[in-house]
């Protein structure tokens, strides 16, 4: 199977894009809580504490249910382009890219649009011990309760996905970004205590953060507007082989 540099630069972009989505001002802050309910864990001095392997184990679950609705969400939209409506992501690349250039604008503070501050919060009331089939469930509705908060970012990924030659190759990019959320989630989980310490210090660069993730998004949605993403290889054109 041969991997092309502009594959593997699309993955990289990916995971980076994810991280970002990690580090937003709407979701960081939540991380240590989120991960310590699920998990039966409590952030209170004097707590009881509980056995990492558990916190781990819990954020794993987490993380495969938002990956597993990112993947399925590219296959709708790749299945709806070679079923119902072919042409479809060609549109989806032309609305997309104005889209993508409006939230960019957004999210780096240049342009306000209402709508995209407004998110579902899922409230967990668990009754009983922590169960992973429960904390996968979490996950799924984290993916669509979050969707104004990292569905930016996430619209990014799914753009340069439709550049991409088949689904399989769609599905690796939203993977790649899903473990760009999802490994940050496990590092807490692994280091639950000095890791909320940690983040609470990442909170000073929100404002580079948004920035950052502003021009991403705009820079993406000149590559889908102009096609430009296509002319990348030439660039980008060492790839190896495995």
């Amino acid at each position: 199977m041969e991997i092309t540099g502009l594959s593997l630069l699309s993955a990289v972009v990916a995971f980076g894009a994810g991280v970002l989505s990690f580090l937003s001002p709407c979701v960081l802050p939540l991380v240590p809580a989120y991960i310590g309910h699920l998990a039966g864990a409590s952030l209170s001095p004097g707590a009881p504490s509980v056995r990492r392997t558990t916190t781990v184990s819990h954020a794993l679950a987490f993380v495969l249910g938002f990956t597993t609705v990112f993947v399925l969400l590219w296959t709708v939209i790749r299945l709806v382009d070679l079923v119902v409506f072919p042409g479809f992501v060609q549109v989806l690349r032309q609305v997309g890219g104005i889209a993508l250039i409006l939230m960019g604008l957004h999210v780096a503070g240049l342009l306000r649009i209402p709508l995209l501050y407004r998110q579902k919060r899922w409230e967990l009331h668990r009754r009983g011990a922590p169960s992973l089939p429960l904390s996968f469930l979490v996950g799924v509705v984290f993916a669509a309760g979050w969707t104004p908060c990292i569905g930016p970012i996430l619209s990014g990924i799914i753009g340069l996905a439709t550049f991409t030659d088949t689904m399989a190759q769609g599905a690796v990019l939203l993977t790649a970004y899903s473990l760009g959320l999802g490994v940050p989630f496990l590092l807490t989980a692994v280091a639950f205590g000095s890791a909320t310490l940690l983040l609470k210090q990442f909170s000073r660069y929100f404002g580079v953060i948004e920035l950052v993730s502003g021009l991403f998004l705009m820079g993406v949605g000149v590559l889908m507007l102009t096609g430009l993403f296509l002319r990348l290889p030439q660039y980008f054109n060492w790839g190896f082989v495995f």
